[in-house]
């Protein structure tokens, strides 16, 4: 039974995250949270540790709060025998190696809890429209905005924004996304054919995280149109071309983290205590 746990690196929802884990009845520590918490966070009698929500390695590093270095290899070389580590996707190769070495930790992942990622996507996407208001002197009722993405994240935002009165694109490749957004009541197009409405956008929402607009095609938006890049990398709107082109560009990332970090955490909560009683009897 799992009763140790020890939150490794995160943001301002796993700071968030550890009196509601408490609440739960587990005993939680952290590392990289607060302030020389990696003097007490014993990581090796921890039965689970969790790994931050939704980048657990970030150039080799473990993302921390409090600047705190963390190399994944060595959190999970100190971890116990068979401990349950939680985290996101990225971080295979490093519990691959310990358990090459007879670790036999286990890998649950966030991805795995679909009520979970629909309420981040719900939440990122609010995070997303207040983001969007903030940036033009007019009401989203006069603006033409493409989403480029259908999938949780873009659908959720798509449909916010119509509901405030935009005018919405959804530009995605495939057909079965297109037919949703076209019945969802957005007017929907093909990724490469986003040229053709170019012109008449004010602003363009990425969600894929796969280069879409390079330097052509962003030659054909208004000067004044608003890049929100809202991917995880290599993110999809060519940032250097943005720039040399003068449109604005915004990267935004961790949004749930940023605007709602209490709500994203109580999300985070159902999440987790879901994956640290998985497989109990």
């Amino acid at each position: 039974m799992i009763q140790n746990v020890v939150l490794v690196g995160g943001d301002e929802r796993a700071l968030r995250l550890l009196p509601l884990l408490s609440s739960y009845g587990y005993s939680v520590r952290s590392m990289g949270l607060v302030p020389e918490d990696e003097k007490t966070a014993r990581l090796e009698e921890a039965d689970a540790l969790l790994f931050p929500f939704p980048t657990s390695v970030k150039r080799d590093k473990i993302p921390t709060l409090t600047g705190l270095t963390l190399y994944p290899q060595d959190v999970l070389g100190v971890a116990k025998a068979e401990a349950v580590v939680i985290a996101s996707a990225g971080l295979e190769s490093y519990l691959s190696a310990q358990n090459a070495m007879g670790k036999r930790l286990r890998l649950r992942l966030y991805q795995s809890q679909e009520a979970f990622l629909q309420a981040n996507a719900e939440l990122s996407a609010e995070a997303t429209v207040f983001e969007l208001m903030k940036l033009k002197p007019i009401t989203l009722y006069d603006q033409t905005v493409l989403v480029i993405g259908y999938g949780r994240y873009g659908r959720a935002t798509a449909q916010r924004l119509r509901k405030l009165g935009a005018t919405v694109w959804v530009a995605a490749r495939r057909e079965k996304q297109r037919l949703l957004a076209s019945g969802d009541g957005m007017r929907a197009l093909d990724i490469q054919d986003i040229p053709e409405i170019a012109s008449e956008l004010d602003a363009v929402l990425n969600t894929v995280p796969s280069l879409i607009l390079e330097e052509a095609q962003l030659a054909a938006l208004p000067k004044s149109c608003d890049l929100l890049e809202l991917a995880s990398p290599p993110y999809g709107i060519d940032a250097t071309a943005a720039q040399k082109l003068e449109l604005p560009y915004w990267l935004l990332t961790a949004l749930p983290a940023r605007y709602a970090p209490q709500s994203a955490a109580k999300e985070l909560v159902r999440a987790c205590t879901r994956l640290l009683t998985e497989g109990d009897v």
